[in-house]
């Protein structure tokens, strides 16, 4: 039996030898495998430059349109302000011009009250009241409504 194990043995060892790599062999293909891998991992980080680059870009992006929509928001909030302001200013000077002229009014007849001179000089005194008060009611306005310009400015 131990015959029979020695060509078996014989033709092991020669089946193994030939699949050996030389040392020769087995270095270069250690050196191309470090090669290949390093060239792999040298793209994987460029793959991953680009894309944290791309990145980078899309979230500058995205602040740049955030800061737009934000300042558009600030403009379109600024104009209603803006306008309110306007609005409440021309009301506010209606009112008193019709306060003004109201008071007049009531000024007057009073002053119907008297005859010749001292009527004369109440009727002056409430027309110069009325003028006086509609003066400041349209400072007042004029003030307002550029404040209002300058707000949406």
């Amino acid at each position: 039996m131990k015959i029979r194990m020695i060509p078996i043995a014989i033709i092991a060892a020669l089946t193994l030898s030939s699949c050996q790599e030389s040392v020769n062999d087995t270095a270069k293909d250690v050196a191309n495998a470090r090669q290949d891998a390093a060239e792999s991992v040298d793209a994987a980080r460029d793959n991953a430059s680009d894309d944290v680059a791309q990145a980078n870009e899309e979230v500058v992006d995205a602040k740049q349109d955030y800061s737009e929509s934000a300042e558009d928001a600030r403009k379109k909030l600024a104009t209603a302000e803006s306008e309110a302001m306007i609005s409440k200013a021309k009301a506010a000077f209606d009112v008193a011009m019709t306060e003004a002229k109201g008071r007049n009014d009531i000024a007057k007849e009073r002053c119907d009250a008297l005859s010749g001179a001292p009527k004369d000089s109440c009727q002056s005194t409430a027309d110069a009241n009325r003028t006086a008060e509609e003066a400041k009611a349209t400072a007042d306005r004029d003030a307002a409504l550029m404040a209002a310009d300058a707000h949406d400015n």
